[in-house]
């Protein structure tokens, strides 16, 4: 990331242009970013088991899904009905993600501000890394930025280091 020197709003490496202010960005400095994580800082770990039945005739939860935070256990609903945005809040900048993985040890997990999109589209799930400094990985694979990867029941997610579980309500039988 980069800092506009006009108006300080962030901005992706390679901006020409400041999207807030219509700044220069060519001569903007040296970047600004989530902190980088050494490659061995991934965690090996044994994967959780997928939880038990879920209910399938609540038509209120037909997109809601929970993303367990596996170090803590602590569960996240999350609704569906519309794309998510996975990441750490900063008010100052205005970023204020729908999940914010903050509180659960994001900015020293390598989560960024804008880490990944999580969606319901056409009867699958799906996460999409927002070009992450430190990547999103599923089941143990880092997937490819801007392309919406499926997703099910009982997934393991990581941003950066830090490993969600998908947990899909209404699953297919």
């Amino acid at each position: 990331m980069i800092v506009c020197p006009n108006c300080s709003a962030r901005q992706l490496d390679g901006t020409i242009f400041c999207a807030e202010c219509g700044a220069d960005m060519i001569n903007a400095g040296p970047p600004e970013s989530t902190r980088e994580l050494n490659v061995g800082a991934i965690e090996s770990h044994d994967p959780l088991p997928a939880s038990g039945p879920l209910s399938a005739n609540d038509s209120q939860s037909m997109h809601m899904v929970t993303l367990v935070v596996v170090r803590s256990r602590r569960r996240i609903e999350v609704d569906l009905s519309d794309e998510v945005l996975i990441g750490r809040a900063d008010p100052a900048r205005g970023i204020m993600p729908d999940v914010d993985l903050g509180p659960f040890g994001g900015y020293d997990a390598g989560v960024s501000r804008r880490h990944a999109i999580l969606s319901y589209r056409d009867g699958t799930y799906r996460v999409e890394d927002l070009s992450s400094a430190n990547g999103t990985f599923v089941n143990g694979r880092r997937i490819a930025p801007m392309c919406a990867t499926p997703l099910q029941h009982g997934d393991e997610i990581m941003c950066g280091t830090l490993l969600l579980r998908l947990e899909v309500r209404n699953r297919q039988r």
